[in-house]
C-alpha cells in the first residue's frame, strides 16, 4: 500500500511538470502534450502507466477506467504488488489473494453515529456541571428585572455613542472652518503655472483659534473623562494643561513652515516643504518634491528627497511608471538603497530586477526574465535557466553557489521517447538520473476485485470498536458520593 500512495502522489508531480510542455520558452508553439498523447492512445490495446525509474528499478502506477470502475495497479518492477479499485459500491484493495471492502455507506454509517456520540459527550459534561443550591437560585422576578436593565442599559449605550458621535463631527468641522483657504494660502496663476503658498503667520493663528475653541468645549471635555475612566488615558484636564505649556512653542514652530507648490500646464508639478529656523549648527528640515505627469502616455515621474537645507538629503525616494515600465528606487544616506525595475508588454510582466546595497555592499541582487531566473545574496546564489536542446528536449537547469565556492545543479529534461512523456531529474553530483514517466504498456490483465470470492468487509461495528477508545477519553468522569463529600 505504501508504494501505492507513493505513485498516487507522483501522479501529481508527473502532472505538473508534463504542463512545462506548455510554454517552456517564448519561441516554442504552445500545445497540450498531455491531452494529444492521451488522444493518441489506443485503451483498446494499452494502460496508461506512470512510470519511476532509479537505476534499474522501476516502479509503476497502472491506471484504467472500465465503465464503473477505476484501477490502480502498483508495481515493482513489473510485478504487481497491489491493486486498488473504485466504483460506485466502495474502495476495494486486493493483497495477494484477499480482497478488502469498504463501502461509502459504511464511511457515512460511521460518521453520523460519530457525530451523535461526540453530542452525547457534550451532553453529559453539561450535564455534569453541578448546579446551584435551591436558595442560591435566581428567581424568576430577579432575572426579568436583570432583563429589563440590560435592556435600558444598551438602549442607553446606543444614545451615548450617537451623542458622541455628534460632539465630534461638530468639533471637527468647528476646528476644520477655522482653516479656510483664503485666509491662509496664497494662489497666483502665471505663465499657465498655478503657485500656491502658505501663510505660516495666518495659519499659526488659526490653528491658535482652533486649539482655544477645542480646549474650551465642554461637551469634549465631558467626553474625554468618560472614556479615560474606562480606558485609563489622559484626562480632558491634563490636555489642557499641556496644551498651555506648550501653545507658544507649537505657534512659534508653526510660523516657521515654509510651504509652496507650483503646478503647470505641462504636468510638471513642484513641491517644497520647510520646518524651523537656522540658528547656529542647528538647520531646518527640508522635504521637496519634483513630478512630471503625462496624463496621454500614461505616465508618472516623481522624486521626492528629505533632509536638512543646504545639505545632501538623507533619504531620496524615485518613482517612475509608465506603460511599459515600472521603477522605484529609495536611498538613504547616501550609499544605502533598494531599487525595482519591472517591464511589462501588453501588462503581462516579462522580467523583473531587484537591487539592495547597505552601506556600498550589495545584499540582494535578484533578476528574472522570461526564460531565467538570478538571485544572489551575502551567502550564495541560485541561477536557473530554460531552453530547447538540439535534440528538442526542454531543459531547466538550476545551479546553486555558495560563498566559499561550492557548487551544485540540477537539470530536469522534459520530452517525448516513444510510448512515453518523460520528466529527468539530474544531478551535477551523481552519474545516474531519475526518471518519471507516463507511458502506454501493453494491456494487463486486471482482476474485477467486486467479483471476488474472498472479500472481507470492513463493518461499522469494526471502525466503531477502534473509535470507542478515542472517545471515552474526553467522556466526564463521573464523581461518586464518597467522593463528593
Amino acid at each position: 500500500m505504501k508504494k501505492l500512495i507513493s505513485c498516487l502522489l507522483a501522479v501529481m508531480m508527473i502532472l505538473s511538470a508534463v504542463s512545462a510542455f506548455a510554454a517552456p520558452v517564448e519561441d516554442i508553439e504552445k500545445t497540450d502534450v498531455l491531452r494529444k498523447f492521451l488522444k493518441e492512445t489506443d485503451l483498446t490495446t494499452k494502460d496508461i502507466a506512470l512510470q519511476v525509474q532509479s537505476g534499474e528499478a522501476t516502479t509503476d502506477l497502472v491506471i484504467r477506467v472500465d465503465k464503473d470502475n477505476l484501477h490502480l495497479v502498483s508495481r515493482d518492477n513489473g510485478a504487481a504488488v497491489g491493486h486498488l479499485q473504485l466504483n460506485p459500491t466502495g474502495i476495494y484493495v486486493g493483497s495477494d489473494s484477499a480482497v478488502t471492502l469498504l463501502r461509502y455507506a459504511t464511511v457515512a454509517t460511521v460518521l453520523d453515529d460519530l457525530i451523535k456520540d461526540i453530542n452525547e459527550i457534550l451532553d453529559a459534561a453539561i450535564k455534569s456541571i453541578p448546579e446551584l443550591p435551591e436558595d442560591q437560585k435566581p428567581s424568576e422576578e430577579e432575572i426579568k428585572k436583570a432583563v429589563n436593565e440590560l435592556a435600558v442599559a444598551a438602549e442607553a449605550a446606543a444614545a451615548q455613542e450617537a451623542t458622541d458621535s455628534v460632539t465630534l463631527s461638530s468639533a471637527a468641522v468647528a476646528f476644520a472652518n477655522r482653516f479656510r483657504p483664503e485666509y491662509v494660502l496664497d494662489v497666483k496663476d502665471e505663465d499657465g503655472t498655478v503657485k500656491v503658498s502658505l501663510r505660516s503667520e495666518a495659519f499659526a493663528a488659526a490653528f491658535a483659534d482652533a486649539m482655544d475653541e477645542l480646549m474650551a468645549n465642554p461637551a469634549m471635555a465631558e467626553l474625554v473623562d468618560r472614556r479615560a475612566a474606562t480606558t485609563g488615558g489622559k484626562s480632558f484636564a491634563k490636555y489642557q494643561k499641556e496644551w498651555e505649556k506648550y501653545r507658544e512653542d507649537a505657534l512659534a514652530a508653526i510660523k516657521t513652515i515654509e510651504s509652496s507648490d507650483a503646478v503647470s500646464e505641462d504636468g510638471h508639478w513642484q513641491s517644497h516643504f520647510q520646518l524651523g529656523e537656522e540658528a547656529g549648527e542647528e538647520k531646518p528640515m527640508v522635504c521637496d518634491s519634483d513630478t512630471w505627469i503625462d496624463p496621454e502616455g500614461d505616465a508618472v515621474e516623481t522624486k521626492i528627497s528629505l533632509g536638512l537645507k543646504d545639505e545632501d538629503p538623507f533619504m531620496v525616494y524615485e518613482l517612475a511608471v509608465d506603460e511599459n515600465s515600472y521603477f522605484e528606487k529609495l536611498t538613504a544616506l547616501g550609499n544605502s538603497f533598494t531599487e525595482v525595475q519591472m517591464d511589462f508588454d501588453n501588462a503581462v510582466m516579462t522580467g523583473a530586477r531587484i537591487k539592495t546595497e547597505i552601506e556600498g555592499n550589495e545584499e540582494l541582487y535578484f533578476e528574472f526574465g522570461p526564460d531565467y531566473l538570478y538571485m544572489k545574496g551575502p551567502k550564495a546564489a541560485i541561477s536557473t535557466s530554460v531552453r530547447e536542446t538540439w535534440t528538442g528536449k526542454i531543459r531547466y537547469d538550476l545551479y546553486v553557489e555558495t560563498a566559499d565556492g561550492k557548487e551544485e545543479s540540477i537539470t530536469l529534461d522534459f520530452y517525448e521517447d516513444g510510448d512515453s512523456l518523460v520528466c529527468e531529474l539530474m544531478s551535477g553530483s551523481s552519474d545516474q538520473s531519475a526518471k518519471f514517466m507516463l507511458s502506454r504498456v501493453d494491456k494487463l490483465e486486471i482482476e474485477d476485485l467486486s467479483a471476488s470470492q474472498n472479500i472481507t468487509e470492513i463493518t461499522v461495528e469494526a471502525i466503531e470498536a477502534q473509535l470507542t477508545s478515542l472517545l471515552n477519553m474526553f467522556k466526564p468522569t463521573e464523581t461518586t458520593e464518597t467522593e463528593a463529600k
